[in-house]
């Protein structure tokens, strides 16, 4: 591969992984702080001290000697951002997974199979990312070895001559 096919997908795999980004925020923004948050009253000045009585009489919730008057919001804040992580694990997951169809499929055009393949791949990256915190561990680890397993797959298809097959490399098939 020359410098230029390498230039070339290198950015459209970075456009790519621009797009997708920009595409989630646009059609399904990110929840933001203040608009859950935003209309809290500290009945107290920042620094003054209070008791646990003031602050659970103020609406707050006693924590480890202070006051939290962001608690209930913040609850509902971490809540949406849960289920929007969810939402865009999907969203790449389903677009990586065409991305690669696509690029297998269009392989022959040079740097662009390749590339989407790669893009394919960053897609799968930024869902698991986005959403990591609320896969357990079972899950993350059967995620990441279907995707290896998915890639390995590729990646042996795409190097095996077509005269002899993997398989037939192997001796299972004559």
């Amino acid at each position: 591969m020359n410098v230029k096919n390498f230039v070339l997908g290198l950015g459209i795999v970075i456009v790519f992984a621009l797009v997708l980004w920009q595409g989630v925020e646009t059609f399904y923004p990110s929840p933001m702080w203040d608009d859950y948050c935003r209309n809290i009253d500290l009945p107290v000045k920042p620094g003054v001290e209070e008791s646990q009585a003031d602050c659970v009489e103020n609406n707050g919730v006693w924590r480890s000697g202070y006051c939290d008057y962001y608690y209930e919001c913040q609850q509902e804040f971490d809540s949406a951002q849960k289920d929007r992580a969810k939402i865009v694990f999907f969203i790449s997951l389903i677009a990586g997974i065409v991305v690669i169809i696509v690029g297998y499929a269009i392989l022959s055009v040079e740097p662009v199979g390749s590339a989407l393949i790669g893009s394919g791949i960053w897609a799968f990256f930024y869902g698991t990312v986005v959403n990591w915190r609320n896969i357990t561990s079972i899950w993350r680890f059967l995620l990441l070895l279907a995707i290896l397993i998915l890639l390995i797959w590729i990646t042996i298809r795409l190097n095996t001559r077509k005269e002899k097959s993997f398989w037939k490399r192997l001796g299972l098939r004559k």
